[in-house]
């Protein structure tokens, strides 16, 4: 029963990887909630700093947070039911208990990108969260981030430009609004996807909910995209998560020098992947699902996917603009000019120009590169990064490296 759910997770000293731990000893809350002291003491693996907690058998609190979410319209997922998400169960401390507003997506089912990045961050870094979200959604991807100020804000704010649910992990009872300008966005997103927290309603925006918070977000997702964060940011705690969990921690090159790029870009230099646009990562997932994921910026293609997902076509739009009578343009926007269409490579330092000269028309997996190089790993993947944002590289699926210059 949801009580029995409920009740395991609100025991004092046990927290999130306790409950895991008891659930793989023992299976349901309801057969824990059984139990008695002797039973507990006979298991091979239980702890005994959990007995106090396990012994308070009371459902008070249960049946309390239990009509709490009926009054306020609080669906509830636990661990042991079919739609729980097989993504999240295979983390270290999934949480037994899910309450969310909105309408929960087939996860499993998904290619999911978590977006995170500082609260204190730039123009640069709100501009890059907004676009690459919204290139992710268009392409087919579910953008998964927190609701913070910030990065998280304009990420979701991006993701909703588009037809794909939007999913916002809350450090606080999904009925608590923080930061509270974002009310109305999280009644948007309530609307076209679903807020989400572990923590039962009523619960404040507390500190140490945060890091706990960012664990899901890693989990739900097939890879973390950090758009712009310091040393020492919730960002790059999300970044540790998801390298635990086996994702996929991507990143887009920040300003040297900026404070608020230090953490970012030193994933870069530690291996993460560098990405210039929301399809190209993306598409690193694409063998997955191959009939839900295309790139948003091509219109036919866009329309292909949509009829797939939603049996209906899109409304025509033409962002091009005609003057009456005529066939003439109003506004001719000229092509972007690629880095490498420039007749004179860029300035090279030593190691760049030892990996860009054993680089090769065709893709080359990067362990190939380092061997090929004798350097450290952690150099030819700071040259190699450095190369594609001088334009004198790029990177194809598979981890796989190529030239761009010619």
């Amino acid at each position: 029963m949801l009580k029995h759910w409920i009740w395991l997770t609100t025991r004092k000293g046990i927290g999130t990887r306790g409950c895991a731990a008891l659930l793989r000893l023992y299976g349901t809350a309801e057969r824990i909630y059984e139990m008695g002291e002797a039973e507990y003491a006979q298991t091979e693996g239980f702890e005994r700093r959990w007995l106090e907690g396990l012994l308070d058998k009371s459902l008070d609190e249960p049946e309390r947070i239990l009509t709490d979410c009926d009054n306020k319209g609080i669906s509830l997922l636990t661990y042991g039911d079919e739609e729980y998400p097989n993504r999240l169960k295979n983390i270290a401390d999934p949480p037994a208990v899910l309450y969310y507003k909105g309408t929960f997506p087939h996860i499993d089912d998904e290619a999911v990108i978590g977006v995170v990045g500082s609260r204190r961050c730039s123009a640069y870094g709100l501009l890059h969260a907004k676009q690459f979200s919204k290139l992710i959604a268009a392409s087919g991807g579910i953008v998964v981030s927190g609701g913070a100020r910030g990065i998280d804000t304009m990420a979701l704010r991006g993701a909703l430009d588009s037809t794909m649910p939007v999913l916002c992990v809350l450090g606080c009872g999904v009925d608590v609004v923080y930061p509270r300008e974002n009310r109305f966005l999280f009644r948007e997103i309530e609307q076209h996807g679903c807020l989400l927290s572990e923590f039962p309603p009523n619960t404040p925006p507390e500190r140490g909910n945060f890091p706990v918070r960012n664990r899901l977000i890693s989990g739900l997702s097939l890879g973390i995209l950090v758009v712009e964060a310091p040393e020492k940011s919730g960002a790059l705690i999300t970044a540790e998560h998801a390298l635990e969990q086996g994702r996929d921690v991507f990143a887009i090159p920040g300003n040297i020098g900026v404070k608020q790029c230090e953490g970012s870009n030193r994933l870069l230099r530690e291996g993460a992947f560098l990405v210039e646009n929301g399809w190209e990562l993306l598409r690193e997932y694409q063998h997955l699902f191959p009939d839900k994921l295309t790139d948003g910026r091509a219109m036919e293609a866009m329309h292909r996917i949509y009829q797939i997902r939603f049996q209906k076509a899109l409304p025509v739009y033409s962002p091009v603009v005609f003057e009456e009578g005529g066939d003439k343009k109003v506004v001719d926007i000229p092509a972007m000019k690629d880095y490498s269409d420039e007749k004179e490579k860029p300035p090279l330092t030593e190691d760049e120009q030892k990996v860009y000269s054993v680089l090769t028309g065709q893709p080359q997996y990067a362990d190939e590169l380092v061997a090929a190089c004798a350097l450290p790993s952690q150099r030819v993947m700071a040259a190699l990064t450095l190369l594609q944002i001088k334009g004198l590289a790029s990177r194809s699926a598979g981890n796989c490296y190529q030239r761009k210059f010619e």
